[in-house]
C-alpha cells in the first residue's frame, strides 16, 4: 500500500504541475523510473488543443503508446497505469515538469 499513496502524491503533483503552465505550446510531464541501473521513462505531452500522447523510453529507445486528440485525461491514466506497473515491478518512479518544447 505504501507504493499505492506515493502514486497518489505523484499523481496530485502531475495534475498540478499540468494545468499550471500558462498557455503553453506543449508542455511535458515526465516520470523516471529506475530499478538499480536500469532506468524507464514515461513521458506526457500535451498540446494546447487538448491533443495528448504518452512516450516511453526504455534502453534508450522512444516509443509512442498513447494518443488521443482530444482527451489528456486518458493520456494520463494510461501513463499513470504504466508508472504503477513499474513501481509493482520494483522501480522508483520520480516525476517533474520539463520545460516546454516546440509542437512536432
Amino acid at each position: 500500500m505504501k507504493g499505492a499513496n506515493r502514486l497518489s502524491g505523484v499523481f496530485c503533483l502531475a495534475m498540478a504541475n499540468a494545468g499550471s503552465a500558462q498557455a503553453p505550446i506543449e508542455s511535458h510531464e515526465e516520470f523516471s523510473c529506475t530499478s538499480g541501473p536500469v532506468m524507464r521513462i514515461v513521458s506526457i505531452y500535451k498540446r494546447e488543443s487538448g491533443a495528448c500522447r504518452v512516450d516511453y523510453t526504455k534502453d534508450g529507445k522512444t516509443r509512442t503508446l498513447w494518443m488521443s486528440k482530444t482527451d489528456y485525461a486518458y493520456c494520463t491514466t494510461k501513463a499513470l497505469s504504466l508508472v504503477t506497473h513499474l513501481v509493482e515491478a520494483h522501480y522508483s518512479c520520480k516525476p517533474k515538469t520539463v520545460e516546454q518544447v516546440p509542437t512536432r
